[in-house]
């Protein structure tokens, strides 16, 4: 196998990372125009009038107004955890985002733990991916079992599973007790193996590995740097 090229590698790294970027921004955006739209008919504007504004369809400026109101009903019955991640660092944005993706090219309807796991395998952060490596988890072995679940044909932005927003939830009571003011793909690692029942633990023992056992090496590893 002809070793791949230094250069070349650190240029697709590059450019795979602004492109990461450039995703979170166009959520950003979105997430903004929704709001600045619900504000305009909020503060008395009727559909019709923002649309002809806008230059959009009525039925578009319908859809942002409605499901907005529709979300905010179910909103107040459960915890909700809002999207983009401001506290994230851009290493954990872009392992949520690779999680989205491995589901949707595997034709999963939503993205779990396991291809939580799997996205830290694929980011390569140096927090994590000597601990996960020395353990035998490499990218190669986790998509084997991730993609040996039920395939489903739906397509679209993946939603994540109620198991991967708990474990997102605990990353950042992770965070917390170790004092940081961010999350980062180690507080992720620590939120994922604090599940028993999530299917990312069932990989990591599948694969010969200890949920205990990584948690103390991603916390020595963390004190030793």
């Amino acid at each position: 196998m002809t070793p791949l090229d230094p250069a070349t590698l650190g240029e697709a790294r590059d450019s795979r990372d602004r492109m990461l970027e450039a995703q979170h921004a166009l959520e950003r955006a979105r997430a903004d125009y929704g709001h600045a739209i619900r504000r305009l008919h909020a503060e008395g504007g009727s559909l019709r009038e923002i649309a002809e504004s806008l230059g959009v369809s009525h039925q578009r400026v319908h859809q942002l107004v409605e499901g907005a109101e529709r979300g905010g009903a179910r909103k107040s019955r459960r915890r909700h955890f809002d999207w983009p991640f401001t506290r994230f660092t851009r290493r954990a944005r872009q392992v949520i985002v690779l999680a989205q993706q491995e589901a949707q090219t595997l034709g999963h309807p939503r993205a779990g733990t396991e291809h939580l796991l799997l996205g830290l395998a694929l980011a390569e952060d140096e927090s994590t991916a000597s601990v996960l490596a020395e353990s035998g988890l490499t990218a190669t072995a986790i998509r084997e079992r991730v993609a040996a679940l039920e395939p489903s044909s739906s397509r679209g932005r993946q939603s994540f599973t109620r198991a991967a927003k708990r474990a997102l939830e605990r990353s950042v009571n992770e965070a917390k007790t170790l004092g940081d003011n961010y999350i980062g793909a180690e507080h992720l690692l620590l939120g994922l193996l604090a599940d028993e029942r999530a299917g990312a633990v069932a990989i990591v023992r599948d694969l010969g590995a200890g949920p205990q056992v990584l948690s103390a090496a991603v916390r020595e590893r963390r004190g030793a740097s």
